[in-house]
């Protein structure tokens, strides 16, 4: 077994998700130096007015809110909207990426950091929820339904899309969290 693999199976899904917002730096980075604005420009209508530092802000402190509620409440629902958010803006980037430059035949920059880093940390997060008992294997179905359809609607209608599904998500997890229990 090698030690990536060993190191894979004794990190708890709360200390995995801190790899979720370091690979959302490398994609920044990939995205950026690579004219990734420039790119979608050519092949997408603009739908998002935010300046690229900004959306970068707002994704990383979203993201490590998220993971802050996980850790301070460990339960089900905090772990699934960990997940959810962090499949609605890099699982499914992947396919954006991949998609997106095979149909347009140009390379999309950040495809080279969804496809090494996004997949498969989003994955072992997927994996290890499961693993953990945090999520079902239905729910976890659910989870990347609704986060593509968050995905998609983030694509074509902007940015307040994330913030309106963060919003409601945070609503969700505390009336799960604190409803009275019989």
């Amino acid at each position: 077994m090698s030690r990536i693999t060993r190191l894979a199976r004794h990190l708890p899904l709360q200390t995995a998700l801190l790899l979720a917002p370091i690979a959302y730096c490398a994609h920044q980075i990939e995205e950026s130096a690579g004219g990734f604005r420039v790119w979608r420009g050519r092949h997408f209508p603009a739908n998002n007015p935010l300046p690229g530092p900004h959306v970068f802000a707002i994704l990383t402190a979203l993201g490590l809110l998220s993971i802050l509620g996980f850790t301070v409440r460990r339960s089900r629902p905090t772990a699934a909207f960990a997940l959810l958010f962090f499949f609605t803006t890099q699982l499914h980037n992947v396919v954006y990426h991949v998609g997106a430059g095979v149909y347009f035949a140009d390379y999309s920059p950040g495809t080279v950091t969804a496809v090494a880093l996004y997949l498969p940390i989003n994955l072992w997060l997927l994996w290890q929820a499961i693993r953990e008992q945090w999520v079902t294997t239905m729910g976890a179905t659910a989870l990347l339904m609704v986060s593509g359809g968050l995905y998609w609607a983030f694509e074509t209608m902007g940015p307040l899309v994330i913030a309106f599904g963060f919003a409601v998500g945070v609503m969700a997890v505390a009336v799960a969290e604190w409803r009275p229990r019989h």
